[in-house]
């Protein structure tokens, strides 16, 4: 049976599925975030043990013979994409042609549209919006890190709650913990101590950061004005790379994916009030990881 392995890596977490050549799911799993910042030896080392740790749970369903991956944070044509593919091709013994690598954006839009056809708008630990030309050119805005911007992202809705959060308790102490988005960031920090608050930010890495969005969506299903406020922002600023896109290459359907995005349906209402033209909108979530699989189950018939 011909199998392919589909990777789609983020900030958060690695999501793998294994399908067969007519699509079928084979099996699934999570691994380590995995990016594509390969620019020490640290990292690139760190790099092999995800994807050995990855090889050694899919192995035991069976040997892929074709791999596609969508890694964040790469770049096609690059020392680290050539990199990338050579870890992938040494660790399940296959041969470079048979390991197609490249950044995440570039599986998830080819999940979503044809070459061209949408303009794709992701918020999962970062954010980015993306448009695919039927030549393969791409268009990006956004995606600059979260040290300059990723608005509307998990990171970014993260800090605006704890920025909130810590000036409320300097305005009125005692305060800001109690209220109910300081209760859901509290109980996923694991105190309100600041020695403990600022190890945590400071002492993880983006996407450790970024997963205390999940509180802010908990505060918000509460009803929480502070949290829905933010996340209404967070939608609004996602709207920006939809519209900024759309002035570029004119109105087209438009997707909005990712964890972040689908943390209260208050993120894409905002999203979409903000939009400057009538277009079509996909607010439905599409397996990305799995889109890569079925492609992969076919490159061994090249």
């Amino acid at each position: 049976m011909a199998l392919g392995l589909g990777i789609d890596a983020g900030g958060t977490a690695t999501r793998w599925r294994l399908s067969d050549d007519q699509g079928q799911c084979i099996a699934q799993g999570n691994a380590e975030p995995l990016t594509g910042h390969l620019f020490s030896a640290a990292a690139e080392e760190r790099a092999r043990q995800i994807v050995l740790d990855m090889a050694q749970n899919v192995m035991r369903h069976g040997k892929p013979l074709g791999i596609i991956a969508g890694i964040t944070g790469l770049t096609r044509d690059t020392p680290p994409e050539a990199k990338m593919r050579a870890l992938f091709a040494d660790v399940f013994e296959l041969t470079p042609d048979k390991v197609f690598v490249a950044e995440d954006m570039w599986i998830a839009y080819l999940s979503y549209f044809a070459l061209g056809e949408g303009i794709l708008v992701y918020s999962g630990t970062g954010s980015i919006g993306y448009y695919l030309s039927e030549d393969k050119d791409v268009i990006r805005v956004g995606g600059r890190g979260n040290l300059i911007d990723d608005g509307g992202s998990g990171f970014w809705i993260a800090r605006e709650a704890l920025k909130t959060i810590l000036r409320k308790e300097e305005e009125s102490p005692g305060e800001g913990w109690a209220a109910p988005l300081g209760q859901a960031l509290a109980k996923a920090l694991g105190g309100t101590d600041w020695n403990l608050i600022r190890s945590y930010v400071y002492g993880g890495d983006r996407g450790k950061i970024g997963s205390l969005a999940r509180a802010v969506g908990e505060a918000a299903q509460a009803d929480d004005k502070t949290s829905l406020k933010i996340l209404r922002e967070a939608g609004e600023e996602l709207a920006r790379l939809a519209n900024c896109l759309t002035k570029r290459v004119g109105p087209r359907p438009v997707a909005l994916a990712g964890g972040s995005s689908r943390l209260h349906p208050i993120v894409a209402s905002a999203f979409r009030q903000d939009l400057i033209a009538p277009v079509e909108f996909i607010s439905t979530d599409i397996d990305a990881a799995m889109t890569a699989a079925r492609l992969a189950a076919t490159l061994n018939k090249a």
